[in-house]
């Protein structure tokens, strides 16, 4: 009997879906298991270049899964598996929404100053993602509207009791494989990047921004930038390393300025200063096929004198279902 080369890349995928589905509905399953302890999302939002998607989206349904988290110098480890569904309902706009689960680690040295602290891992806040995407000659821009609710246990160091937002904004222009890009954007919660997962999160006004440039010749692509993040207002740390006993209320004893207040205490407050950030980036990207995305990056915050050392692994599952012309 003949086994075509078609017959075996279609088994292959066959496999590989089956696999990833599994996977994804333990994963459901598992959810809805836990309905106690959802925590906040990492999801970045309007950030990549505009040239992986030369005409826009994609319309109809999307579907995606991702493996990712950070390793901070001393600081502990912070690792999440998310999952998102969304439709594109034009080239130009789109919707997600999902839910990760969250795997914090933390170093010994603030495990002996928390010894009842309650245990780090837990699933995420719910979130929704509005996405827009105008490719250009010119000039590539996308843009986003991230919101969560506040359905996290706070003691695990997963939410700040609120619901937050985030508008961010991307542009960028192709020079060949060169792509220079800027991405600033507002909300009421510093978000988590690929590069840099954060041991703490916070509640509180503030800007970001990030600008720099893309070389991506094929299947690797490598990134440099720096970044900044220009808070206002009163501000709130939730710690993800240093966390809540069982029994005890989650709240701060007082105003600091102390910028690593999240290693000896699970919550602070205080003013701009707490939050306010500043570094530089790198990152590597490899894309072997299609609807795989596997990534290394590095971020460096000079404030906070912490480097950190993320990784990321992406599925696209809604690419493995769409039917494709042979």
């Amino acid at each position: 009997m003949k086994f075509s080369t078609r017959s075996a890349d279609n088994l292959w995928k066959f496999l590989v879906l089956r696999f990833l589905l599994a996977g994804f509905a333990l994963t459901l399953a598992f959810l809805g298991l836990c309905p106690s302890i959802f925590a906040q999302s990492p999801v970045p939002a309007a950030t990549g270049a505009a040239k992986d998607n030369p005409g826009g989206f994609t319309p109809g349904w999307t579907l995606g899964a991702k493996f990712e988290g950070s390793y901070s110098d001393g600081e502990g480890s912070v690792y999440d598996v998310g999952s998102a569904l969304g439709y594109n309902f034009s080239r130009h706009f789109g919707i997600d929404a999902g839910v990760p689960f969250y795997f914090v680690t933390t170093p010994t040295s603030i495990k002996q100053k928390n010894p009842g602290a309650v245990s780090g891992i837990g699933v995420g806040t719910l979130f929704a993602d509005l996405r827009w995407n105008y490719p250009n000659k010119s000039l590539n821009y996308s843009s986003a509207v991230h919101v969560t609710a506040p359905t996290a246990d706070t003691k695990k160091g997963l939410s700040t009791g609120h619901a937050t937002w985030n508008l961010a904004n991307h542009f960028d222009h192709a020079f060949g494989d060169f792509s220079p890009f800027i991405d600033a954007g507002v909300g009421n919660s510093v978000m988590d990047t690929k590069f840099f997962h954060r041991p703490f999160i916070t509640f509180g006004y503030n800007a970001q921004f990030n600008g720099g440039i893309e070389y991506d010749p094929g299947k690797f692509s490598f990134s440099a930038s720096a970044y900044d993040v220009a808070p206002w207002g009163n501000q709130t740390v939730t710690s993800r390393v240093f966390r809540c006993g069982s029994a005890a209320k989650c709240s701060a004893s007082g105003t600091t300025s102390d910028r690593k207040s999240f290693t000896s205490s699970s919550v602070s407050t205080g003013a701009a200063d707490l939050v306010r950030d500043n570094g530089f980036n790198a990152g590597v990207d490899f894309k072997p096929v299609d609807y795989l995305d596997l990534e290394f990056d590095f971020s460096r915050s000079v404030p906070l004198r912490l480097n950190s050392y993320s990784f990321g692994i992406g599925v696209d599952l809604s690419w493995l279902l769409r039917p494709r012309a042979r």
